[in-house]
């Protein structure tokens, strides 16, 4: 299945916000959702402290982007080293959306646990469960992926959330229930810039009710 509807979309805003700003600015708050990938708020102390974090960090990020699982052993030690410092966090992002692409689920999950562990921001913590909800849906631990959805806050995050709802219901065969979250997450703004959800939302339509 899909895992990460729009990741190509979310990893591509990462990497344009990093190329113009990654150099200048410490990431404070970091991750917001909005549709896509957004960035919500970000600190600009200690600069000249953190000039080595940032560096390594978009090291990480184009040795990830270049040389794809030959790169996971060196970004997980990144990760590891700098957990709780936002950089971490936003490596283990990275490193997770890359371990998806290979097919690697079980390491997607365990850079995706691990970075939640390490941030205390919620809108970075809210941001990393729903996307370890989708990793768990992939893995069908459905009630873990329940767990991390039920933990996500926030009307910035509702339609990522009622959306991410709709994609387990779907995966225990509940297509009705699917349905009502999908357009739950349609009325709360999540069609704009997703294309996905609206199509998840004609292949129910399509389908024969009952199945």
């Amino acid at each position: 299945m899909d895992v990460y509807s729009t990741e190509e979309q979310q990893i591509e805003a990462i990497k344009r916000w990093w190329h113009e700003y990654g150099k200048a600015i410490i990431l404070g708050s970091a991750i917001g959702l909005a549709g896509l990938f957004g960035w919500r708020y970000y600190q600009s102390h200690q600069v000249e402290t953190r000039s080595a974090g940032a560096e390594a960090f978009e090291q990480v990020s184009r040795s990830l982007a270049t040389r794809g699982s030959a790169a996971f052993d060196s970004a997980a030690t990144f990760v590891a080293e700098n957990q709780g410092n936002n950089y971490g966090e936003l490596a283990a992002m990275l490193l997770a959306a890359e371990a998806v692409k290979a097919n690697d689920l079980e390491l997607a999950k365990t850079q995706l646990e691990q970075a939640l562990a390490g941030t205390t921001d919620e809108v970075l913590s809210n941001t990393i469960a729903l996307r370890l909800a989708r990793v768990l849906i992939a893995t069908e631990e459905f009630s873990a992926a329940q767990g991390r959805l039920d933990a996500v806050n926030g009307a910035a995050f509702a339609a990522q959330k009622a959306e991410v709802q709709g994609d387990l219901y779907l995966a225990q065969n509940q297509p009705e229930q699917a349905r009502s979250a999908y357009e739950q997450a349609r009325s709360a703004g999540g069609v704009g810039e997703n294309p996905a959800l609206t199509l998840k939302l004609d292949n129910l339509a399509a389908a024969p009710q009952g199945e």
